[in-house]
Parts: structure tokens; C-alpha cells; sequence
């Protein structure tokens, strides 16, 4: 049977379940296993067809030599989605786990919590916020500590007019790793030692039951780390600068939303730092926190699973965090992400090493290095790949156009369909690929630093807290994407010019033009997200929509609160008298208070107001506004949808 003959039943499987997944909820276990299942016997009816019908003759010629290299990235990466594809097959939700077993009925009650904040350059504004509301938990047996390794005098002074204890040393060895490692010995030392350590970043803020939730996880004993996801109350850089943040999930929402829950149902979902929980004890029996890695985080997991111990992920939105402002800081962070995943492989608990480590956890591991490693790489030859064909007529994959749709066309759809049915709209191709070409450069970097560079290399701080008043172009980044868009668009231009390439396979150049318009579409939004947006506000605004009082010139008036910030509201009332910026007011504002407040814009029925609020009012704000109830997070986006974004992005 020839390839579009063999075409039929995978066509009619794909479309089957096309037209039943978008009906059946995205955790359903069965539909889970068949469409992870179908998706993987298609990937393996493409490479083996790939294998078997595609490679030239080896030979030291160099088109072949590129061939086979091609071929062999593309395996690795095969590998990877064959990995994926095994994660995703599964998923768990442990709510109804939490729920059932409150920390009131664990053997000896409710474990005793220290709460470790370290700390390096953050600025007052943020740590504020995050001691306030950890200070703030609905638990009753718990500590906060912050760890300085900045060593600021007012920040010592802070913590002691809060309440928090605060803890420095002689030098910042290790990094966050070690900075926490300092303190943890001195809490093992006390009369009352800790029985879980807690650990939140600088600028991640905790709901109330954060920690009532989370160590009610703890009572299997096996269970050694609970990690809860990681929110965030601003738009990272690609939400902003595709200009409609409200629109667009969060560059982690496919993590945290689906990726982690679905390796917690295999045993190997693992720790992010921050917004965890862990037994003190099962730390100690492992030396602390690991120094082996910039990202002790995972090694740590990884460390516990070797003793036995599991990692549990509550899938609850119970802290929110300040994610990077500025494309810079956001490539830091992914670089060090990639760099600690590098240094994590030469470990004696690598994917690859002889040490204890689960296989199971292995095979995940090797998945987070492959993405990090062969992603990069791969992502880059398939745009090299058509360029050479318009520029030089070379083609690497010796294929027609029949073989293409009939092998890679029902793998690659049932792949579009199921991710996105599993992510539940968090996992658009483009959007995916355009972000994974985006951090491509820091990617490789940090991955033959972490692979062949020196094993002491140090923690980058992702910088925190900075405002931005105009718009910003990354030219270094935008640049070559640019560049590789023209050069594609070129190529196509000219074969319209000259004419096909004489002995080309019968619709290459069809595949190729697919591919290219591809290219330059994934291309061009790379090159939009270069295009920093500004950022006015210090502080985030909160979609509020609640009833508040304004007292002008001593006559209440009733309002609306339309959005509010830890300085500022915005209120929307009809008939007030006539009011002129500078103003002077008072606003009555549910669980905080009466706040002293000023005029500081007028539009027709709406004020901007400026607020100035004492002390315990403060304190009262950055409860009320971190205590969940004004999530600002994104959880999908369509297809079509995305293709409005881009347009109206676009043309502004």
C-alpha cells in the first residue's frame, strides 16, 4: 500500500478523536491513555518510516553527512515527545487529598512549620508584601525567618517591627542553597526544632492557607515534599509585549497547570524552590539543600526519591508571585533554569549516573534535558533546513509530498490536537515554538557551560522591581530573527522568480513552502516579543469591582472600587460634587479601613485616586489584595483567539 493508501485509517483516528476530545474533561484517565497512546504510535510510524525510506546511502558527502545529522537530532527529539507523551498519559489532583487530611488529625497534631524567605537585593516594597502575608497564615504552629545575604540594617529593622525573625551570615557561599543550609542548621539546634521547612522566594506572596493546605499532604509519611504551583499577580515579558496580557497565559501556566500534575501521577513530579513544603528530617538525611546545582530544587527531589521518598504536588493557586518585568531578566532566569538541569546530569543522581536514583525518575530527568539541549538545537535546523533548499536547491530530507502527509501529517495533528486538549488551551504550536526559539541562544549557552564549563559556577539573582516608561527594542534578540525571516521570504521569491530546481522529488517544494510560511509566522513572534512594552506602575493593579465609601468634604458617598493597588484605586460614582486634582478625600475600604486618599486623575464618572494609608492600614492592604481573591492568572487561550492577538500586535 502506498503512502496516501496507508493514509485512511490514521486520518479517520485523528478525526475521531478530534470529535470526542473537546467533549470529555481533559483528566478523564481513559481518554488520557488512548490519546497519549494513538499519538505515540503515530510518532513511531513516522520515524519508522523516516528510517526506512528517507536517509541517503552513508557517505562522508556532506549533504549526506547533513542528512544523517538532521536525522539523528530529530530522534533525540522524538525521544523527548515520546517522553512527553508517556507523562501526559496520566494526571493527578490532589485537593480531595488535602481536604481529607487536615493537619489537625496528623499523629502529634499539626507539624511545627518554619518559613525560610531568603533574600539577597530585593527591594523593601517587595519584601514587605511577602513577610506580611506569611506572617498572615491560618496555621497555628509556624515561624518566618528571612535570610538575609545582602546584610541591610533596615531590613533587620523590618522584620522586627513585623514580627519575623532574621537571620544573616559571614558570606554567601552556595548562594540561595547555602543561605538557607546556614539557617536550617541554627533552627535543628533550637529547643524547638523545625518539623517542616517551608521555603518561599523574596517576591513570592502567601495566601492564608498556604500552609494548611499544603503540609496536610504530609500525613503519608512517605511523602517527604509537597510543591504547590507558582502564580504570578504581573504579566511576564510575552504576555506584555504581545500587548494583551489579560488574553494571554502565562508562559508557566503549562507547567504548573498540566506538566507537573501529570508527573506527580507517575511519582516524579519534583520541587520549584519556592511555594514547597519539606520534612525537616528528610532534609537533614540528605545534607540539606543541595549545593551541587544553581537549581537546588530539583536536585533536592531528585536526592529524596533516591532515599525512597515522594514529591507531591497540590494543584492549588496558594501563592502568587512577581514574575520577570523585562526580556533581559527573563532569559537570566531560563538560563539559570537550564544551567542547574545541566549541572544536575554530572551529579552522582543524574539521568545517566550509577546512583540510586528511581528509573522512572530518570526517564522524566532525561526528559528536562532534552528539552533543554536538543529543543534548542532542532529548532534551529528546521529553520536552517528550508533555507538551504531555496538558496542552494539542496534537500536534506529526500522525500515527496505523499510520504509527508501520510506519515508526518497524522502524527503531527493528532500531537496539535491532544496537547492542546491535555493543556487545556495553555499550549498554542506557534505560540510554543516562537517562545522556545526565544530563549534558544541562553539555552545552548547555559547548556555547554552546566555540560563542559566549571562545576562552580554562580547563582544569578533575576532581577526584581523595575519600571520602564517607553517602549524598548531588543535589537540583539529581534535582530536575527528578523534577518532569518527576510532571508526565508527571500528564498521563496526567488525560486518564484527562477523557477523549481531541476530533479527536485515531486512536491518538495510544496512541503517546503508550508514549512517556510511557518517559519517566518514563528519567527515574526519572536520578533514581536523583542518589542519591550512599558511599564508605568510600581505596583500592579487588581481588578476589584466592590462597594467602598468616599468621604468628601466630610459627605460619604457610596463607590465603586474598579481596581486597587498596594498606592492607588480607581472608583467609578455618579452625581459627587465637583472635585479637582489634589483634592483631598477619605475612602472606606472593605478590611482595611478609612485611608486617607488624594485625586490624582478625573475622566468622566471615574478617579484615580492616590492612597496613603498608616502603618496597620498597609499591612491590611497587602492582606486583602494577596489573599487570593484577585487572581489575575490566565488559564486559556485559542487558537483563533491568538490570531487576533498577533494581528491587533501587529499593526498598533
Amino acid at each position: 500500500m502506498d503512502a496516501m493508501g496507508s493514509l485512511v485509517l490514521p486520518c479517520l483516528l485523528v478525526l475521531c478523536l478530534a470529535a470526542v476530545l473537546p467533549w470529555v474533561p481533559s483528566d478523564n484517565p481513559h481518554a488520557r491513555f488512548i490519546g497519549s497512546m494513538l499519538t505515540i504510535v503515530l510518532l513511531l510510524r513516522y520515524l519508522y518510516w523516516r528510517t526506512t525510506e528517507t536517509l541517503p546511502t552513508p557517505s562522508l558527502e556532506p549533504l549526506v553527512l547533513l542528512a544523517w545529522a538532521f536525522y539523528a537530532i530529530e530522534l533525540l527529539g522524538s525521544l523527548a515527545g515520546l517522553i512527553l507523551l508517556h507523562v501526559l498519559s496520566r494526571t493527578l489532583d490532589r485537593s480531595a487529598e488535602a481536604t481529607n487530611h487536615p493537619v489537625e488529625g496528623h499523629p502529634g497534631g499539626p507539624p511545627l512549620i518554619d518559613v525560610l524567605i531568603p533574600t539577597y537585593n530585593e527591594q523593601e516594597e517587595i519584601l514587605y508584601r511577602t513577610v506580611v502575608n506569611a506572617l498572615a497564615q491560618d496555621y497555628p504552629r509556624f515561624r518566618v525567618w528571612v535570610l538575609d545575604d545582602g546584610r541591610r540594617p533596615w531590613l533587620a529593622q523590618m522584620c522586627e517591627r513585623l514580627g519575623a525573625g532574621y537571620r544573616t551570615r559571614g558570606d554567601n557561599s552556595h548562594g540561595k542553597a547555602g543561605n538557607m543550609n546556614a539557617t536550617f542548621q541554627h533552627l535543628m539546634t533550637l529547643p524547638e526544632p523545625p518539623d517542616v521547612i517551608a521555603v518561599l522566594d523574596a517576591d513570592f506572596i502567601a495566601t492564608p492557607p498556604f500552609l494548611r493546605r499544603a503540609a496536610a499532604l504530609l500525613h503519608d509519611p512517605k511523602t517527604a515534599l509537597v510543591q504547590t504551583p507558582q502564580h504570578f499577580f504581573n504579566p511576564d515579558p510575552i504576555q506584555l509585549n504581545l500587548g494583551e496580557p489579560a488574553r494571554v497565559p502565562d508562559e508557566q501556566r503549562f507547567f504548573f497547570d498540566v506538566l507537573l500534575a501529570a508527573k506527580d501521577a507517575h511519582g516524579t513530579a519534583f520541587s520549584c524552590g519556592t511555594s514547597s513544603l519539606v520534612r525537616a528530617e528528610c532534609l537533614a538525611r540528605i545534607g540539606g539543600f543541595p549545593t551541587e546545582s544553581v537549581t537546588e530544587d530539583i536536585l533536592l527531589s531528585v536526592k529524596l526519591s533516591g532515599l525512597g521518598y515522594r514529591t507531591a504536588y497540590l494543584n492549588e493557586p496558594l501563592t502568587a508571585g512577581l514574575a520577570p518585568e523585562g526580556l533581559q531578566e527573563y532569559l537570566t532566569q531560563r538560563g539559570r533554569w537550564c544551567l542547574g538541569t545541566m549541572q544536575l546530569v554530572r551529579t552522582p543522581w543524574g539521568p545517566l549516573s550509577r546512583g540510586p536514583t528511581p528509573w522512572l525518575m530518570r526517564l522524566h530527568t532525561l526528559d528536562t534535558v532534552l528539552f533543554w539541549t536538543v529543543t534548542p538545537v532542532l529548532r534551529i535546523l528546521c529553520i536552517l533546513v528550508p533555507l538551504l533548499y531555496w538558496w542552494t536547491g539542496l534537500v536534506v530530507i529526500q522525500a515527496d509530498i505523499a510520504g509527508l502527509v501520510g506519515y508526518l501529517g497524522p502524527y503531527w495533528l493528532c500531537c496539535v490536537i491532544f496537547l492542546g486538549w491535555t493543556s487545556r488551551g495553555t499550549n498554542v504550536p506557534i505560540l510554543a515554538d516562537a517562545m522556545s526559539l526565544l530563549v534558544t541562544r541562553e539555552a545552548l549557552r547555559a547548556s555547554a557551560v552546566g555540560l563542559f564549563g566549571s562545576r562552580n559556577q554562580k547563582f544569578k539573582v533575576t532581577a526584581k522591581g523595575a519600571t520602564r516608561d517607553r517602549q524598548m527594542v531588543q535589537w540583539s534578540l529581534a535582530g536575527p530573527f528578523m534577518l532569518l525571516a527576510g532571508l526565508t521570504l527571500g528564498g521563496i521569491l526567488l525560486r518564484v522568480v527562477t523557477g523549481p530546481i531541476d530533479n527536485t522529488p515531486p512536491g518538495i517544494e510544496a512541503m517546503t513552502l508550508f514549512w517556510s510560511l511557518y517559519n517566518i509566522i514563528m519567527l515574526c513572534v519572536a520578533a514581536l516579543m523583542c518589542v519591550e512594552a512599558p511599564r508605568y506602575r510600581k505596583e500592579e493593579r487588581f481588578i476589584a469591582m466592590e462597594p467602598a465609601w468616599a468621604t468628601i468634604a466630610g459627605k460619604p458617598m457610596a463607590v465603586t472600587i474598579e481596581n486597587l493597588s498596594l498606592q492607588g484605586c480607581r472608583f467609578s460614582a455618579w452625581n459627587l460634587p465637583r472635585m479637582q486634582v489634589g483634592d483631598r478625600l477619605e475612602m472606606a475600604i472593605a478590611d482595611v479601613g478609612t485611608v486617607l486618599a488624594e485625586i490624582r486623575g478625573i475622566a468622566p464618572a471615574t478617579y484615580q485616586v492616590l492612597l496613603h494609608p498608616d502603618a496597620p492600614q498597609r499591612a491590611a492592604l497587602v492582606r486583602k489584595l494577596f489573599s487570593g481573591r484577585y487572581r489575575q492568572s490566565v488559564s486559556t487561550l485559542g487558537p483563533l483567539e491568538f490570531a487576533g492577538i498577533l494581528w491587533r500586535r501587529a499593526f498598533r
